[in-house]
């Protein structure tokens, strides 16, 4: 099963593509903790692609069951592109009373997504994410 949405640039667009995460989570059997992680991660995505990206964006959605069960979330923009290396590296580490609420996106979402690959050059973005199911306790 596959989902592709494309979002206007919008307040709240991201919400649809949160709910989208939710339903194809719980359909492949992942636990709630790890819907609402792949969920806040794919909302970051989002909104960095919205604000970078300067378009429409588009959201695909799949599980996939090759090597182990997972959810693939693909955020893709038309932006002017990156160099992923070279994007700010937060750490949790930091001091927790720290007044920046910028620069966290991509941070937060390589800590909530079992893998993280990023593609970007200028025109296109791609931000691929995996979340794996985790067998039942």
């Amino acid at each position: 099963m596959e989902v592709v949405l494309h979002l206007p640039v919008v307040p709240n667009a991201e919400l649809v593509a949160a709910k989208a995460v939710e339903t194809l989570g719980r359909a492949l059997g992942m636990h709630q903790t790890q819907v609402e992680a792949a969920s806040v991660a794919m909302v970051e995505a989002c909104l960095n692609a919205m604000e970078h990206g300067g378009g429409p964006v588009t959201v695909r959605l799949r599980g996939d069951n090759h090597s182990r069960p997972c959810l693939v979330i693909e955020v893709e923009d038309h932006g002017r592109g990156f160099d992923p290396e070279r994007a700010p590296r937060n750490s949790s580490s930091r001091v927790l009373g720290s007044t920046s609420k910028r620069g966290w996106g991509l941070t937060l979402i390589r800590e909530l997504m079992d893998e993280v690959q990023i593609q970007s050059a200028p025109g296109r973005t791609v931000v691929a994410m995996r979340k794996y199911v985790e067998s039942a306790p």
